[in-house]
């Protein structure tokens, strides 16, 4: 069974619960070859916690919209021998979330959608660095994106 571990560091998304989350989740491993027993953690964090992940891990001096960790790159940190089932960790900014939803004349509920599906499929692997990549990873995410709205 498939398992998302939620913190929402003191932020909400209009339309956004647990059950929606959940619910991306598994149509989005649904949608790849990822095992239905796959989990991931996600974190709805302020501008100011993404902009010091983005820069301690990219090295970026810059608020960001979603980081993906893989779980081997955490591993060590919080457990001595990594889950295989635990895929990593997504973080989502909130505040850059909603600036975006509102340039793109969407709901926060669909931009937060997009980041998901976009963090979740970084974690499972895919990346969008080579022209090729970058279409096949932003097609499978519109595609998902249409399953869960």
């Amino acid at each position: 069974m498939s398992q998302v571990f939620i913190g929402y560091d003191g932020y909400g998304i209009d339309g956004v619960d647990d059950e929606f989350i959940r619910f991306i989740f598994d149509v989005t491993l649904g949608s790849t070859s990822k095992k239905m027993d796959s989990e991931v953690g996600l974190v709805l964090a302020n501008d100011d916690k993404m902009k010091s992940l983005n820069q301690r891990y990219c090295g970026k001096d810059k608020s960001t919209n979603v980081l993906s960790f893989e779980n081997k790159e955490i591993a060590g940190v919080n457990q001595a021998e990594p889950d295989k089932n635990y895929l990593g960790d997504i973080y989502i900014g909130c505040g850059t979330l909603a600036q975006e939803a509102k340039n793109l004349k969407i709901s926060e509920k669909e931009r937060f959608a997009q980041l998901f599906i976009h963090g979740i499929l970084h974690l499972f692997g895919f990346d969008h660095e080579q022209p090729d990549d970058r279409e096949e990873m932003e097609n499978l995410e519109d595609r998902i994106v249409q399953l869960v709205l």
